[in-house]
């Protein structure tokens, strides 16, 4: 109990010291994550360890695994800043459950089971947010993959009633009511590179870094390589990139009903538990 004790005011002491180091240090760049990222309270110490440790250049293989998740999520441009306050969110976690484990096992005149629970949550919850890092990758590409073959069809049309590559992406973006959809929010910031006169090619290349996405790749190829020439062309590369588009939307909607069938396994499983004992109960007590 008494090292318990010990170690929890070491590292009290520790994390009251860092808070005065870091004090009004890192205001502004915690002010740009509001409401992004939990724990945002331990954010200036975290940060200040992560400075003066430098360990985004000391952990370049893991901060590489987890900065290619966030260009996938928020661009190339933003992705250094993310992947820093994710550290960031991970140390802060690391430090509140060792605290943690300290009072448990304070609080309970030296209990070692809890602990060890307490410890178990230190590298739980790191995990946990790591792997959600790849799922919301995952979803994120599905997404953009539901929304492609509407997208590419309302090219289609607009196209082949006579506008331009570039009028047809401005007019599909500015028909689209909501942009909180990932592909949509890509296409508007391509529709406000146009706007300021960047060059289509450059637009379109951007595109298929942002999304990240096969698909999107060959849609963007496909365009470059037919829109200078129009015409037929054009219309009948993308109506084949359409197709292939439904079909593979429609395989991603069949594993999502998979995954939403298999989900329902347990929950009823629990059900027929519940029936059995219900049902079975009185048998029981009259025997």
């Amino acid at each position: 109990m008494i090292v318990y004790g010990v170690l929890f005011f070491v590292l009290a002491l520790i994390y009251f010291l860092l808070s005065l180091a870091s004090r009004n240090k890192y205001e502004g760049v915690i002010a740009e994550f509001n409401g992004k990222y939990p724990l945002l309270f331990m954010a200036p110490v975290s940060l200040h360890i992560v400075t003066k440790l430098k360990l985004l250049e000391r952990l370049h293989t893991q901060v590489a695994f987890i900065q290619q998740k966030m260009i996938s999520l928020h661009g190339s441009r933003d992705a250094l800043k993310h992947s820093r306050m994710f550290i960031v969110q991970l140390i802060s976690i690391l430090l509140l459950s060792l605290l943690g484990s300290f009072m448990l096992a304070l609080l309970s005149s030296g209990d070692h089971l809890l602990f060890m629970v307490g410890l178990m949550f230190t590298i739980i919850i790191p995990t946990y947010l790591i792997n959600q890092l790849s799922t919301m990758e995952k979803e994120r590409k599905q997404k953009i993959l539901m929304e492609l073959p509407e997208f590419v069809n309302k090219i289609i049309l607009l196209v082949n009633a006579g506008e331009t590559v570039q009028q047809a992406l401005i007019r599909c973006v500015e028909m689209k009511e909501n942009h909180n959809s990932p592909l949509y929010k890509e296409l508007k910031d391509c529709v406000n590179m146009l706007t300021s006169n960047e060059p289509f090619t450059h637009v379109m290349n951007e595109l298929s870094k942002k999304c990240a996405i096969q698909e999107v790749a060959i849609f963007t190829t496909t365009v470059l390589l037919n829109y200078r020439k129009g015409g037929q062309d054009l219309i009948l590369s993308l109506r084949e990139l359409s197709q292939n588009l439904w079909e593979k939307r429609k395989n991603i909607s069949k594993t999502k009903g998979e995954e939403a069938s298999s989900k329902l396994v347990f929950p009823l499983i629990l059900i027929f538990v519940a029936v059995m004992i219900i049902v079975g109960f009185p048998a029981i007590t009259i025997l």
